[in-house]
């Protein structure tokens, strides 16, 4: 196996271009492409295609570029974390989160751990869905993940829980009529709805919650990500259900309101995982160890 190919692989593959590639590597481009050439031929298929502005990944190609890309990212922070003193104050920690999570949680820990605690540690944040933040983790990208329930594809990591909170129907001035009322579940189909996309794990739990009493709404306006549900509904585009947390300043400054529904959703948690498999840097096994001591 020559890894040299595999690091020009990567190069090709993260700048889509030879020419700059071969820049990147202090190399030239015909010894680029002969390497691409090379390792085409160990693998026994094609792993790019020629484009007008570069190059493309063919479907093997891309395959290949997820594993280098993290076999990458691992070797990146082991030379960062040698290059440094060992010591957790000079340290990093590559977190991977849902903006639940962030939002309700995660800001005022790290708050805390990097003003009062260790303020030279350094943090790469890394957002996504739940499954996404996994997937991060399991493959050495991150560190540590935090992620809000449900989840699932967590064999063989380290799950804990670490806060509880409750998602809340709220509205925006257009829909005033609902203040101070109980809206039944049922007639939530009257009304416009904001909502996550059906990948997302809120849309999931909401759909599924929903389906167990027997109802199905379907949003009427769907976004990709948990900041954006407040901002929509208190630009009236619709009714939706949000983390307490993340609606909270928005219904003490007025600016929507909470509706009272006849069934109160069940409540959630926020977990932080880790991967045994992956080893910890002494900066995010301290961030792990304050974590579960709160």
């Amino acid at each position: 196996m020559n890894y040299e190919y595999y690091k020009i692989f990567y190069y090709v593959g993260k700048h889509k271009n030879i020419t700059r590639a071969a820049a990147d590597l202090f190399s030239s481009q015909p010894a680029v492409t002969r390497a691409i050439q090379n390792l085409e031929a160990e693998l026994g298929c094609r792993l790019f295609v020629r484009t007008k502005n570069g190059v493309e990944f063919t479907h093997d190609g891309g395959k290949l570029f997820e594993y280098i890309s993290a076999a990458h990212s691992q070797i990146v922070k082991g030379e960062e974390e040698i290059s440094r003193s060992n010591s957790v104050e000079n340290g990093t920690v590559y977190i991977a989160a849902t903006v639940t999570a962030l939002r309700c949680y995660l800001f005022d820990i790290l708050d805390d751990f990097h003003l009062n605690k260790f303020p030279k540690v350094k943090f790469k944040i890394n957002t996504g869905s739940t499954n996404n933040c996994i997937n991060q983790l399991k493959s050495g990208i991150a560190d540590l993940a935090f992620v809000s329930t449900p989840y699932s594809n967590t064999k063989e990591l380290n799950v804990s829980v670490i806060k509880q909170f409750n998602d809340v129907l709220i509205g925006g001035s257009k829909f005033e009529e609902l203040k101070d009322k109980v809206l039944p579940l049922e007639e939530l189909r009257s009304y416009p709805v904001v909502g996550l996309r059906s990948h997302m794990q809120l849309r999931q739990f909401i759909d599924s919650y929903l389906s167990e009493k027997g109802l199905s709404v379907t949003p009427d306006i769907e976004v990709d990500s948990a900041d954006l549900l407040v901002p929509m509904i208190r630009h009236n585009f619709g009714l939706g259900f949000v983390p307490y947390d993340m609606a909270r300043k928005a219904i003490e400054k007025g600016e929507v309101f909470k509706i009272g529904i006849d069934r109160e959703l069940p409540a959630r948690q926020i977990c932080i995982i880790s991967d045994p498999h992956h080893p910890h840097t002494n900066a995010s096994r301290e961030l792990y160890r304050t974590v579960l001591n709160k």
